[in-house]
């Protein structure tokens, strides 16, 4: 699992970057001067800000800090997930889980109560705060979709973000 999808592969390229994304699309963008995912503007802003600080200085320090705890964050919250549909699921391949949709014309969640919980059980317990970690609600909504009982599920989320 590629918690960064293309941004790591591609840092060297130039930096011009377009806000608007199709999220759900799954389409690697090859070069930044194409678009960028909006949820990897947050890493491109900083690698950007530590390109641009000479060496040395607190404000590139700073960046790096920064840059090195998003993508903790974003690692933690990939493991985290995968193990939340593992747990919901009593599943060990979970995988096809994180992106799989419904059939067009199918709800995409059949019990939005259930599916309110989760998402809101992993906001507060896994400490989901922007586009890249609520990217997985989609796994939550399988999890909903497939008729897991929700105190299991949120007892499921509550696990491994307690770590």
């Amino acid at each position: 699992m590629s918690f960064l999808g293309h941004f790591q592969q591609n840092l060297a390229k130039p930096k011009l970057f377009d806000t608007e994304s199709n999220a759900d699309d799954g389409a690697e963008h090859e070069n930044y001067g194409d678009k960028v995912d909006a949820r990897d503007i947050p890493l491109l802003y900083l690698e950007t800000k530590i390109q641009n600080a000479p060496v040395g200085l607190p404000q590139r320090q700073e960046a790096q800090k920064n840059l090195l705890e998003e993508i903790n964050h974003r690692k933690q919250i990939d493991q985290n997930i995968v193990e939340i549909l593992r747990l919901s699921l009593k599943q060990t391949d979970v995988l096809d889980l994180l992106t799989s949709t419904r059939t067009t014309g199918q709800p995409v969640v059949d019990d939005w109560d259930c599916y309110k919980t989760l998402v809101k059980s992993f906001k507060n317990q896994c400490g989901a705060k922007m586009e890249y970690d609520m990217m997985y609600a989609r796994a939550l909504a399988n999890i909903c979709n497939m008729g897991v009982d929700v105190k299991e599920s949120v007892a499921a989320i509550e696990e491994p973000c307690a770590h």
